[in-house]
Protein backbone atom coordinates (compact mmCIF):
# COMPACT_ATOMS: atom_id res chain seq x y z
CA UNK A 1 0.00 0.00 0.00
CA UNK A 2 1.29 3.47 -0.94
CA UNK A 3 0.94 6.05 1.79
CA UNK A 4 0.94 9.66 0.64
CA UNK A 5 2.45 11.94 3.21
CA UNK A 6 0.36 15.03 3.82
CA UNK A 7 2.48 18.10 3.11
CA UNK A 8 2.73 20.39 6.09
CA UNK A 9 3.54 24.07 5.97
CA UNK A 10 6.99 23.37 7.37
CA UNK A 11 7.92 21.27 4.29
CA UNK A 12 7.90 24.37 2.12
CA UNK A 13 11.20 26.25 2.22
CA UNK A 14 10.83 28.58 -0.80
CA UNK A 15 8.02 30.86 -1.92
CA UNK A 16 8.43 31.85 -5.58
CA UNK A 17 6.14 34.36 -7.24
CA UNK A 18 5.77 36.14 -10.54
CA UNK A 19 5.14 39.90 -10.39
CA UNK A 20 2.92 41.37 -13.16
CA UNK A 21 -0.57 39.87 -12.98
CA UNK A 22 0.38 37.91 -9.85
CA UNK A 23 1.90 39.69 -6.84
CA UNK A 24 1.35 43.17 -8.30
CA UNK A 25 -2.14 44.64 -8.41
CA UNK A 26 -3.69 45.58 -11.79
CA UNK A 27 -1.96 48.97 -11.67
CA UNK A 28 1.42 47.34 -11.12
CA UNK A 29 1.83 48.21 -7.44
CA UNK A 30 2.81 46.32 -4.28
CA UNK A 31 1.25 46.51 -0.84
CA UNK A 32 4.62 46.95 0.88
CA UNK A 33 3.41 46.96 4.52
CA UNK A 34 1.42 43.76 3.94
CA UNK A 35 4.33 42.12 2.12
CA UNK A 36 6.74 43.11 4.89
CA UNK A 37 4.57 41.35 7.50
CA UNK A 38 4.57 38.20 5.37
CA UNK A 39 8.36 38.38 4.95
CA UNK A 40 8.77 38.74 8.74
CA UNK A 41 6.78 35.54 9.30
CA UNK A 42 8.64 33.68 6.55
CA UNK A 43 11.99 34.76 8.05
CA UNK A 44 10.95 33.38 11.43
CA UNK A 45 10.36 30.00 9.75
CA UNK A 46 13.52 30.05 7.62
CA UNK A 47 11.56 30.25 4.38
CA UNK A 48 13.08 32.16 1.46
CA UNK A 49 11.03 34.50 -0.76
CA UNK A 50 11.94 34.56 -4.46
CA UNK A 51 10.55 36.93 -7.06
CA UNK A 52 10.78 35.31 -10.50
CA UNK A 53 9.97 37.79 -13.24
CA UNK A 54 10.47 38.65 -16.88
CA UNK A 55 11.37 42.16 -15.74
CA UNK A 56 14.87 43.39 -15.09
CA UNK A 57 16.34 44.15 -11.69
CA UNK A 58 15.95 47.96 -11.81
CA UNK A 59 12.14 47.90 -11.85
CA UNK A 60 12.09 45.28 -9.09
CA UNK A 61 14.26 47.43 -6.84
CA UNK A 62 12.02 50.44 -7.46
CA UNK A 63 8.89 48.47 -6.61
CA UNK A 64 10.31 46.71 -3.56
CA UNK A 65 12.08 49.75 -2.10
CA UNK A 66 13.55 48.83 1.32
CA UNK A 67 12.41 45.21 0.96
CA UNK A 68 14.61 44.53 -2.10
CA UNK A 69 17.47 43.17 0.02
CA UNK A 70 15.13 40.72 1.78
CA UNK A 71 14.11 38.81 -1.33
CA UNK A 72 15.95 36.82 -3.98
CA UNK A 73 15.45 38.10 -7.53
CA UNK A 74 15.30 35.79 -10.54
CA UNK A 75 14.99 38.36 -13.34
CA UNK A 76 14.83 38.42 -17.16
CA UNK A 77 12.94 35.10 -16.94
CA UNK A 78 15.80 33.31 -15.20
CA UNK A 79 18.75 34.84 -17.08
CA UNK A 80 20.02 36.73 -13.99
CA UNK A 81 19.87 35.86 -10.29
CA UNK A 82 20.46 38.30 -7.42
CA UNK A 83 20.71 37.44 -3.72
CA UNK A 84 21.44 40.06 -1.04
CA UNK A 85 21.57 42.57 -3.91
CA UNK A 86 24.56 40.71 -5.37
CA UNK A 87 24.62 39.14 -8.86
CA UNK A 88 25.03 35.39 -8.45
CA UNK A 89 24.68 34.28 -12.03
CA UNK A 90 23.96 35.50 -15.56
CA UNK A 91 23.30 33.62 -18.81
CA UNK A 92 23.76 35.59 -22.03
CA UNK A 93 22.97 34.82 -25.66
CA UNK A 94 25.36 33.48 -28.27
CA UNK A 95 26.58 36.39 -30.47
CA UNK A 96 25.45 34.72 -33.71
CA UNK A 97 21.91 34.32 -32.35
CA UNK A 98 21.82 37.99 -31.32
CA UNK A 99 22.82 39.07 -34.84
CA UNK A 100 20.28 36.74 -36.41
CA UNK A 101 17.45 38.09 -34.26
CA UNK A 102 18.39 41.73 -34.87
CA UNK A 103 18.47 41.11 -38.61
CA UNK A 104 15.08 39.39 -38.58
CA UNK A 105 13.33 42.22 -36.74
CA UNK A 106 15.07 45.04 -38.62
CA UNK A 107 12.57 47.62 -39.80
CA UNK A 108 9.86 46.73 -37.29
CA UNK A 109 11.63 47.62 -34.04
CA UNK A 110 9.42 50.64 -33.33
CA UNK A 111 6.15 49.08 -34.49
CA UNK A 112 6.70 45.99 -32.32
CA UNK A 113 8.18 47.98 -29.41
CA UNK A 114 11.29 45.80 -29.54
CA UNK A 115 13.52 45.83 -26.42
CA UNK A 116 16.93 44.21 -26.04
CA UNK A 117 17.61 43.55 -22.34
CA UNK A 118 21.33 43.27 -21.67
CA UNK A 119 23.98 43.33 -19.00
CA UNK A 120 24.39 47.03 -19.92
CA UNK A 121 20.68 47.85 -19.57
CA UNK A 122 17.68 48.00 -21.89
CA UNK A 123 18.05 49.19 -25.49
CA UNK A 124 15.26 50.38 -27.81
CA UNK A 125 15.17 52.05 -31.20
CA UNK A 126 14.83 55.84 -31.23
CA UNK A 127 11.17 56.71 -31.84
CA UNK A 128 9.72 53.72 -29.97
CA UNK A 129 6.54 54.51 -28.02
CA UNK A 130 5.27 51.90 -25.54
CA UNK A 131 1.49 51.65 -25.96
CA UNK A 132 0.37 48.92 -23.54
CA UNK A 133 2.18 49.84 -20.34
CA UNK A 134 -0.73 51.73 -18.80
CA UNK A 135 -2.53 48.39 -18.47
CA UNK A 136 -0.18 47.28 -15.71
CA UNK A 137 2.03 50.21 -14.68
CA UNK A 138 1.42 53.55 -13.02
CA UNK A 139 2.33 56.75 -14.92
CA UNK A 140 5.27 57.23 -12.53
CA UNK A 141 6.65 53.76 -13.28
CA UNK A 142 6.21 54.29 -17.03
CA UNK A 143 8.16 57.56 -16.82
CA UNK A 144 10.97 55.80 -14.94
CA UNK A 145 11.07 53.05 -17.56
CA UNK A 146 11.47 55.57 -20.38
CA UNK A 147 14.28 57.29 -18.48
CA UNK A 148 16.01 53.97 -17.86
CA UNK A 149 15.95 52.85 -21.51
CA UNK A 150 18.84 53.53 -23.87
CA UNK A 151 17.34 54.94 -27.09
CA UNK A 152 19.65 54.28 -30.07
CA UNK A 153 19.54 55.03 -33.80
CA UNK A 154 20.55 51.46 -34.64
CA UNK A 155 20.98 48.31 -32.58
CA UNK A 156 24.64 47.37 -32.27
CA UNK A 157 25.60 44.24 -30.36
CA UNK A 158 28.86 45.86 -29.24
CA UNK A 159 26.77 48.12 -26.95
CA UNK A 160 25.07 45.31 -25.08
CA UNK A 161 27.71 43.60 -22.93
CA UNK A 162 25.77 40.34 -23.32
CA UNK A 163 22.08 39.88 -24.18
CA UNK A 164 19.80 38.41 -21.49
CA UNK A 165 16.52 38.43 -23.42
CA UNK A 166 14.59 40.30 -26.08
CA UNK A 167 10.97 41.35 -25.84
CA UNK A 168 8.17 42.85 -27.89
CA UNK A 169 4.76 44.38 -27.32
CA UNK A 170 2.47 43.27 -30.13
CA UNK A 171 -0.99 43.36 -28.51
CA UNK A 172 -3.10 40.38 -27.55
CA UNK A 173 -4.73 40.08 -30.99
CA UNK A 174 -1.34 39.54 -32.73
CA UNK A 175 0.35 37.63 -29.94
CA UNK A 176 -0.29 34.04 -31.11
CA UNK A 177 0.83 34.74 -34.69
CA UNK A 178 4.07 36.43 -33.60
CA UNK A 179 4.83 33.65 -31.09
CA UNK A 180 4.47 31.11 -33.90
CA UNK A 181 6.66 33.17 -36.25
CA UNK A 182 9.53 33.41 -33.75
CA UNK A 183 9.36 29.80 -32.63
CA UNK A 184 9.41 28.60 -36.25
CA UNK A 185 12.34 30.87 -37.13
CA UNK A 186 14.96 29.84 -34.60
CA UNK A 187 14.76 26.03 -34.75
CA UNK A 188 14.41 25.68 -30.99
CA UNK A 189 17.59 27.60 -30.11
CA UNK A 190 15.50 30.57 -29.02
CA UNK A 191 11.87 30.45 -27.94
CA UNK A 192 9.14 33.00 -27.53
CA UNK A 193 6.61 32.97 -24.70
CA UNK A 194 3.72 35.19 -23.73
CA UNK A 195 4.34 37.28 -20.63
CA UNK A 196 0.81 38.74 -20.53
CA UNK A 197 -0.84 41.96 -21.72
CA UNK A 198 0.19 41.31 -25.35
CA UNK A 199 3.88 41.20 -24.39
CA UNK A 200 6.27 38.54 -25.68
CA UNK A 201 9.61 37.48 -24.20
CA UNK A 202 12.25 35.93 -26.47
CA UNK A 203 14.55 33.66 -24.46
CA UNK A 204 17.44 31.28 -24.90
CA UNK A 205 16.20 27.71 -25.06
CA UNK A 206 16.43 26.14 -21.60
CA UNK A 207 16.53 29.48 -19.77
CA UNK A 208 13.32 30.19 -17.88
CA UNK A 209 12.17 30.91 -14.35
CA UNK A 210 12.38 27.24 -13.36
CA UNK A 211 16.01 27.11 -14.51
CA UNK A 212 16.81 30.03 -12.23
CA UNK A 213 15.00 28.35 -9.34
CA UNK A 214 16.84 25.07 -9.94
CA UNK A 215 20.16 26.93 -9.71
CA UNK A 216 19.05 28.34 -6.35
CA UNK A 217 17.90 24.92 -5.10
CA UNK A 218 21.42 23.59 -5.77
CA UNK A 219 22.94 26.43 -3.74
CA UNK A 220 20.50 25.92 -0.89
CA UNK A 221 20.47 22.09 -0.99
CA UNK A 222 16.69 21.99 -1.34
CA UNK A 223 14.25 20.00 -3.49
CA UNK A 224 11.64 21.24 -6.00
CA UNK A 225 8.87 19.81 -3.79
CA UNK A 226 9.83 22.41 -1.18
CA UNK A 227 8.72 25.29 -3.45
CA UNK A 228 5.33 26.99 -3.38
CA UNK A 229 4.94 29.03 -6.59
CA UNK A 230 2.47 31.57 -8.01
CA UNK A 231 2.02 32.71 -11.62
CA UNK A 232 -0.41 33.84 -14.30
CA UNK A 233 1.29 33.71 -17.72
CA UNK A 234 2.89 31.28 -20.14
CA UNK A 235 6.38 32.24 -18.94
CA UNK A 236 5.41 30.90 -15.48
CA UNK A 237 4.52 27.37 -16.63
CA UNK A 238 7.92 25.70 -16.06
CA UNK A 239 8.13 27.25 -12.58
CA UNK A 240 4.64 25.98 -11.66
CA UNK A 241 5.45 22.52 -13.02
CA UNK A 242 8.64 22.43 -10.93
CA UNK A 243 7.04 23.45 -7.62
CA UNK A 244 5.59 21.09 -5.04
CA UNK A 245 2.59 23.40 -4.58
CA UNK A 246 1.67 25.66 -7.49
CA UNK A 247 -1.00 28.34 -7.71
CA UNK A 248 -2.35 29.84 -10.90
CA UNK A 249 -4.05 33.16 -10.31
CA UNK A 250 -7.79 33.39 -11.00
CA UNK A 251 -6.86 35.88 -13.74
CA UNK A 252 -4.29 33.48 -15.26
CA UNK A 253 -4.26 32.17 -18.81
CA UNK A 254 -6.05 28.81 -19.15
CA UNK A 255 -2.81 27.01 -20.11
CA UNK A 256 -1.37 28.12 -16.76
CA UNK A 257 -4.38 26.91 -14.76
CA UNK A 258 -4.03 23.50 -16.43
CA UNK A 259 -0.54 22.91 -14.98
CA UNK A 260 -1.09 24.40 -11.51
CA UNK A 261 -2.24 22.32 -8.54
CA UNK A 262 -4.45 25.10 -7.14
CA UNK A 263 -6.06 28.42 -8.09
CA UNK A 264 -5.49 31.59 -6.03
CA UNK A 265 -7.80 34.61 -5.98
CA UNK A 266 -7.05 37.16 -8.71
CA UNK A 267 -4.25 39.70 -8.37
CA UNK A 268 -6.96 42.38 -8.10
CA UNK A 269 -8.00 40.60 -4.87
CA UNK A 270 -4.40 40.36 -3.56
CA UNK A 271 -4.56 36.60 -4.11
CA UNK A 272 -0.90 35.84 -3.30
CA UNK A 273 -1.09 37.77 -0.03
CA UNK A 274 -4.35 36.00 0.91
CA UNK A 275 -2.96 32.52 0.24
CA UNK A 276 0.28 33.16 2.12
CA UNK A 277 -1.42 34.76 5.11
CA UNK A 278 -3.85 31.82 5.42
CA UNK A 279 -1.06 29.30 4.96
CA UNK A 280 1.18 30.93 7.55
CA UNK A 281 -1.66 31.18 10.03
CA UNK A 282 -3.43 27.86 9.50
CA UNK A 283 -1.20 25.77 7.26
CA UNK A 284 -3.77 25.68 4.47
Amino acid sequence: MVVTKKRTKMDIKVIATDMDGTLLDPKGQLDLPRLEKILDKLDQRGIRFVIATGNEVHRMRQLLEHLAERVVLVVANGARIFENDELLQAQTWDDAMVDRALEHFKGRECQDQFVVTCMNGGFVKEGTVFTELDKFMTPEMIEKLYRRMNFVDEFDSSLFGGVLKMSMVVGEERSDAVLQEINDLFDGHVRAVSSGYGCIDILQDGIHKAWGLEELLKRWNLKPEQIMAFGDSENDIEMLELAGISYAMENAEESVKEVATKVAPANSQAGVYQVLENWLEKGE
